[in-house]
């Protein structure tokens, strides 16, 4: 594989993406797209209009059948009961939030509209929304103790799987979404080499790869200047290559000019941690491809879903 024309988180206006779902789709054929999944946000922090989504992504496949194959997913964060997407061919389990402890949300999730914010009693602690009222709800909560929460973090993280039975696994360590800023700015309040940040997030990384779900090089934050390490950072990601995880690549894109950004960076990485190849998501494989079933998916537009390895050419070798 020399050039990925993939990608399968996607944003648009449906949720808090820049361009309409279908400059998106033109955007991805000018690139030379053969698949492209769209995988609007369901979470307290971003949701959408669901079924007008399906309904325009239903649309778009119908219309642009035989120059690409588009696929309707859902990004789906972690405190929601995954029936909020019901019809979604694939989902994306992410963990945008961390119950307060004490939360009934730990142990059950949430149906979709749930007010859990907004009021004077929070029940979650946003990662990824606000640093300053993070910096507010880790002292509520944690006593200002970042390790604490990040430790949260990860026990919530390792719980993706079984709440949210996802195709793939999204930004595993999206709790350091701020870390790179200054220290004037609210950022570097976790050491992301420490054992104290690390063990936790390698244990939760030891609970989520026996379900055989791909994790994603997102490659988002890099992308809008937010980090300088892609997701997993890189001691984490050859971690998970001695597990015997797989990976896909995902640019996370907000913006349709991003579609394909650090997909490069990517691979190299993916190579430096142990990798070999990615994987694509697809809905046919020839009889030469090395494929499996893909995992929780609902390919209600035709077709079984398929993981297909899709090696990394001589020079990420």
């Amino acid at each position: 594989m020399r050039n990925l024309k993939a990608n399968y988180h996607t944003h648009t206006t449906f949720c808090d993406g820049s361009d309409a779902a279908e400059a998106v789709v033109q955007e991805a054929l000018r690139k030379g797209f053969t698949h492209l999944g769209f995988s609007g946000h369901m979470d307290p922090g971003v949701s959408m209009d669901y079924v007008a989504y399906a309904q325009e992504i239903c649309r778009l496949q119908v219309a642009y059948r035989d120059r690409i194959d588009i696929l309707r997913g859902a990004e789906l964060d972690n405190v929601y009961d995954p029936s909020c997407v019901a019809g979604a061919e694939y989902t994306i389990g992410s963990t945008h939030f961390v119950p307060v402890p004490g939360s009934s949300v730990w142990s059950t999730p949430a149906a979709f509209g749930t007010h859990l914010e907004g009021s004077e009693n929070w029940d979650l602690i946003g990662v990824d929304g606000d640093i300053g009222m993070l910096h507010d709800q880790c002292r509520q909560y944690y006593g200002g103790d970042f390790y604490a929460l990040s430790a949260d973090y990860y026990r919530f993280e390792a719980m993706v799987a079984t709440r949210l039975h996802p195709t793939f696994i999204g930004h595993f360590d999206l709790i350091t979404r701020f870390n790179d800023l200054s220290r004037a700015d609210g950022g570097h309040f976790l050491d992301e080499m420490s054992e104290r940040y690390l063990l936790p997030a390698q244990r939760a990384m030891e609970a989520l790869v026996p379900y055989g779900l791909p994790f994603e090089i997102n490659c988002g934050a890099v992308n809008r200047g937010r980090k300088r390490e892609l997701y997993p950072r890189p001691e984490l990601l050859r971690h998970l290559h001695a597990l015997g995880g797989e990976i896909l690549i995902s640019a996370d894109a907000h913006q349709k000019e991003l579609l394909d950004g650090g997909f490069e960076e990517a691979m190299e990485l993916a190579r430096w941690a142990g990798f070999t190849h990615t994987n694509l998501l697809v809905r046919a494989v020839g009889a030469d491809d090395a494929s499996r079933p893909a995992k929780n998916t609902k390919p209600d537009a035709g077709g079984t879903l398929y993981w297909r390895t899709a090696a990394f050419c001589p020079k990420f070798i």
